[in-house]
């Protein structure tokens, strides 16, 4: 069943605790009994804040996607967008959602071609000038939007930020961490160049994009599923260079259905897939083009691990021996340490 909702276009300030719908019993602390502190209309220069839209895919998250919407509305921000975009769920998920419908400018329940195609229709919707898309199994924490958007006002010449993470399991609880041990302070991290070499591009999840910038680079590769956020974010970062804040902004999920615990072919190749759209690209400069071999590297040891991991055997030399080819014979007590890991894991799972 197609089940569509439009409401207000505009955008709005976040609301209050008191505004949303009591948690359900036994939830307490954030973002079910506490809330951001508001964060002023203006910034401290007398500016505008920058219109945030927030996209979230989903479906069939109803144990958790309550809890990702308190977060995203909660965040005391005075310029936000916020659009559910749902993929038909079978489970409560619609059922939450229409909870909370007075505060989303847009929402939708139907059949899609997957998470990256969620997430182009949100965007496609969206108004805001910074944008990403929260993970329905994911929570925002508290000022995390107005954190981040901060840093943008201040580096202006960036094209995304990142914040670091913490952890949450199943039931919310949170893996400790030392809130001391972070400076809170704002760097070009990582550089492009090694951005690039290890097609790491930062935390996702804890990030604000420009918007503008997600469109030139041609959106969300919708035949990617398990990468599309570092695709998104590389081509961009040789557009415009990634700010890092030193503070965790985001609470990771783990539970066994995360995609980060998936090991298949597909998950294998992709890392190679956007290698080789990286080095496709024109005009990139020499600085870049220099680090094909080592991208590549990168990529297939990658590839073989997460082919080790399946059991897939024969795809698992297939990318150890190009892992080998690209990095001339070299790094053999790299390649053996990770073969190893590798291998211990894969026998402490049979056991």
């Amino acid at each position: 069943m197609r089940k569509v909702t439009e409401l207000s276009a505009e955008s709005s300030r976040c609301p209050t605790l008191k505004d949303l719908p009591s948690p359900p019993a036994g939830k307490t602390g954030w973002p079910w009994t506490q809330e951001s502190t508001r964060v002023p209309d203006r910034v401290p220069d007398g500016g505008l804040w920058p219109k945030i839209s927030i996209v979230t895919p989903s479906y069939n998250q109803g144990r958790f996607i309550e809890e990702a919407i308190r977060s995203v509305l909660l965040q005391g921000y005075p310029d936000l967008e916020y659009i559910i975009m749902d993929g038909g769920s079978t489970d409560q998920t619609v059922e939450i959602i229409k909870k909370y419908e007075p505060w989303l400018a847009y929402w939708e329940s139907e059949l899609d071609r997957g998470q990256s195609h969620a997430i182009n229709k949100g965007l496609l919707k969206s108004t805001g000038r910074l944008f990403n898309w929260h993970n329905s199994d994911d929570v925002l924490m508290p000022n995390s939007l107005a954190t981040a958007a901060a840093a943008i006002l201040k580096y202006p010449q960036a094209g995304y930020v990142h914040g670091d993470y913490n952890y949450i399991n199943n039931d919310g609880i949170v893996h400790d961490y030392d809130e001391q041990s972070y400076s809170h302070k704002i760097s070009f991290l990582p550089e492009v160049t090694s951005a690039i070499s290890t097609l790491k591009s930062g935390c996702q999840p804890g990030c604000l994009i420009s918007k503008e910038l997600v469109v030139k680079a041609g959106m969300v590769d919708e035949k990617l599923h398990y990468v599309m956020d570092a695709d998104v974010l590389l081509r961009i970062a040789l557009v415009k260079p990634p700010i890092y804040v030193d503070f965790p902004v985001i609470y990771v999920r783990i539970h066994p259905d995360i995609k980060s615990l998936q090991w298949n072919v597909q998950r294998a190749k992709e890392r190679i897939i956007i290698a080789n759209k990286i080095f496709n690209l024109q005009d990139l400069p020499l600085s870049i083009k220099k680090l094909k071999r080592e991208t590549l590297v990168t990529a297939h040891r990658f590839a073989w691990q997460c082919c080790l991991k399946a059991k897939n055997y024969r795809f698992f030399l297939w990318h150890f021996f190009l892992d080998i080819l690209y990095s001339s014979g070299r790094k053999w007590r790299r390649r053996l340490g990770a073969l190893n890991s590798v291998c211990r894991s894969v026998c402490v799972d049979d056991d």
